[in-house]
């Protein structure tokens, strides 16, 4: 594997790929006890982020390592007025197979999509984490995300909501290259 991952838009061909990403983090997450994306991949969604030009795929000569989304999209029900929504890019779906832990492939991404909201335009990149996944709140926090708040909607198990500046580049990560930043 080289130094630097490649990220790339998502072609209507990889909606499988992704779908397959999706489900095998939820089985590596089940079997830790986290009950994180418990459900089917969502074909729909995954489908309808790539036609938008928001899904990407992350590899590293042509092994994929995982895959984000990164939009514009706020949930009102977790991003209120005054949080300024439309001032931030949000990462979601952010999946990172199994074989490519420990390589920071997940801090390359989210050092990719901080540049992406800088160039956008926008003053934060922000997520919104699974309320249950202690874990996971704490790498956004070692990845330079500050804890917001956490909405407890009954029918929703993210809420978890975290930022960091737009632009932050933690350097932990191998490095991206990509044509789409």
């Amino acid at each position: 594997m080289g130094e630097r991952i490649t990220i790339r838009p998502a072609a209507s061909s990889d909606a499988d790929v992704i779908a397959s990403m999706w489900s095998e983090a939820s089985r590596v997450l089940a079997q830790k006890g986290i009950d994180q994306w418990q459900y089917p991949a969502n074909a729909k969604k995954i489908s309808r982020d790539i036609e938008r030009g928001t899904a990407y795929i992350v590899h590293d000569f042509g092994v994929n390592l995982g895959t984000i989304t990164v939009d514009e999209s706020a949930n009102p029900k977790f991003w209120t007025p005054e949080d300024a929504p439309t001032d931030a890019l949000y990462a979601h779906r952010v999946i990172v197979l199994p074989f490519a832990k420990g390589r920071s492939v997940g801090a390359s991404m989210l050092d990719w999509a901080s540049q992406k909201a800088r160039k956008a335009g926008k003053s934060w990149l922000r997520v919104d984490a699974w309320k249950t996944n202690a874990q996971l709140g704490s790498y956004y926090q070692r990845q330079g995300f500050t804890h917001v708040r956490t909405v407890d909607l009954p029918n929703r198990r993210s809420g978890a909501l975290y930022q960091r500046p737009a632009g932050v580049v933690t350097g932990t990560g191998p490095g991206y290259v990509s044509d789409d930043v």
